[in-house]
């Protein structure tokens, strides 16, 4: 269990600029997330060099974030799920390059 954290402390303040923004994602087509981050996905794997790290960095940015704003909440399986895939975008990157 984690611990509650300061009113003023970094995951607030990075809670409550994200909340607006979960918000637009949640209104969002329920194929609409998943279908724009396959699309980024396949367009790093494909796509000139340049063109596909952009992209593969989008997806290793929002699947970070969204992993650390669920991680409080995340059992030790879903912990280890977060960190495999987010491995495993590296790697598909660092492949890549």
């Amino acid at each position: 269990m984690s611990t509650p954290t300061p009113a003023g402390s970094l995951r607030s303040r990075i809670e409550d600029v994200s909340r607006p923004l979960l918000q637009r994602l949640q209104a969002l087509p329920q194929f609409g997330v998943p279908l724009i981050t396959i699309t980024l996905i396949a367009v790093g794997v494909l796509a000139p060099l340049a063109v596909g790290l952009v992209a593969l960095a989008l997806v290793l940015l929002f699947v970070g974030w969204i992993a650390y704003l669920s991680w409080p909440v995340a059992s030790t399986g879903g912990r280890i799920w977060r960190v495999l895939i987010l491995a495993l975008l590296v790697a598909l990157a660092v492949f890549r390059f």
